[in-house]
């Protein structure tokens, strides 16, 4: 009797953790997905001149470009200056620092986890942004940056976008 109770609560409790899975952090099916980070989180050797560029299946919404910040160091750290500009018809986002990345150095791409596409709708994130070294910014990370944890900030999941944290040469 103890080992049927035993392997029913198992069953119970994973069927517990999956629900919790599906509903909390991940990213539900959304029609614009963001498709490419680059650089992707990890990566290493990233040249001190590359510019942020971010894509999307779908044209994005005039002005949520100002969701995306690039951080020295993690998501707390400085605020490096850039300017974006937007290509193929609004589903390419590149930013260019408006000076060289310091060398061999953490940087951090945040995405603003409420950016819109062109309709208004938001934008999955997880899909394909996890592959690419990316993780949800959740409030514990933020610290006091409460001026990204507002609309355009949050994500339908509850976090606050995603980051790439990446090393300059």
């Amino acid at each position: 009797m103890f080992r049927i109770l035993a392997v029913r609560s198992l069953f119970a409790g994973a069927a517990v953790i999956g629900a919790g899975c599906s509903s909390g952090m991940m990213d539900p099916d959304f029609a614009t997905q963001l498709l490419s980070v680059s650089p992707r989180g990890g990566a290493t050797a990233v040249a001190t001149a590359s510019d942020v560029v971010l894509s999307f299946n779908r044209p994005m919404m005039v002005g949520v470009e100002q969701y995306v910040v690039l951080h020295q160091g993690g998501v707390t750290g400085l605020a490096m200056p850039i300017q974006c500009n937007w290509s193929d018809g609004q589903r390419t986002l590149t930013c260019r620092p408006t000076q060289p990345l310091a060398p061999a150095s953490v940087f951090t791409i945040h995405m603003g986890g409420g950016m819109t596409d062109a309709d208004g709708q938001g934008v999955g994130m997880g899909q394909f942004g996890m592959g690419m070294g990316g993780r949800w910014a959740t409030g514990g990370m933020m610290g006091s940056q409460s001026g990204m944890m507002g609309t355009g900030w949050t994500h339908s999941n509850g976090s606050y976008g995603m980051l790439f944290e990446f090393t300059t040469q």
